[in-house]
């Protein structure tokens, strides 16, 4: 009985020993939560909105130019129409006949030029939905019960990282995402995350009419 309660005395000290030891990570652990770097995902998402502009920058430019050719198409040919009725109305004065078939056929033309010279062109806007061109999301490293329970959050995670970034502090386990990055994790409690980006939108952002 007394080796039994040496045995025990024994193991219970070894698992005393062991506690003491997880307790001397806290601190550590608490002092690079605090100290973690997210100026990299700060980073990652103003990429995505100067990328973003730039993308709207472009449909602006493809659309100012359709909305520039359409005007001047349009003018060149409201402008024919208008000089071909000029001509068509002096040679009949010229003539000094006309039949009233010719006099309504030349004044319906007029109003209709008139009618599409101040309003020829519209523009139909709609909004654009960019929400879910970029995705904020937990690692999968932290949506495990034993993280979440006690400290949920919500994290970034980046796709341009580089894994040997990440060798070192100790870091045990890394995570490969693939298309995504590459994840990092210390003594099981995810220390970094990926921003995911879905493809570029290319918004139809206007529809031009001619009425």
């Amino acid at each position: 009985m007394a080796t039994t309660l040496q045995h025990l005395s024994t193991d219970e000290k070894s698992i005393l020993d062991k506690i003491n030891q997880l307790a001397h990570q806290i601190d550590p652990l608490s002092i690079k939560i605090q100290q973690f770097d997210t100026t990299n995902l700060y980073d990652e998402l103003l990429r995505w909105k100067t990328e973003t502009y730039h993308i709207i920058d472009q449909v602006y430019e493809q659309k100012r130019l359709q909305l520039q050719t359409i005007i001047e198409e349009h003018k060149s040919k409201q402008e024919k129409i208008i000089s071909d009725t000029k001509d068509a109305l002096l040679q009949l004065q010229v003539k000094g006949d006309a039949t009233r078939e010719e006099f309504e056929q030349l004044e319906k033309t007029l109003h209709n030029v008139q009618k599409t010279i101040d309003k020829f062109i519209m523009i139909k806007r709609r909004l654009l939905d960019i929400n879910d061109s970029v995705i904020i999301e937990l690692n999968d490293d932290c949506k495990s019960p034993n993280l979440t329970q006690s400290r949920p959050t919500q994290e970034f995670t980046f796709s341009h990282l580089n894994e040997e970034d990440f060798k070192s502090d100790g870091l045990r386990s890394y995570a490969k995402y693939r298309n995504l990055g590459i994840a990092k994790a210390t003594n099981g409690m995810a220390v970094a995350h990926v921003i995911r980006f879905v493809p570029p939108f290319r918004p139809e952002v206007f529809v031009f009419m001619i009425k």
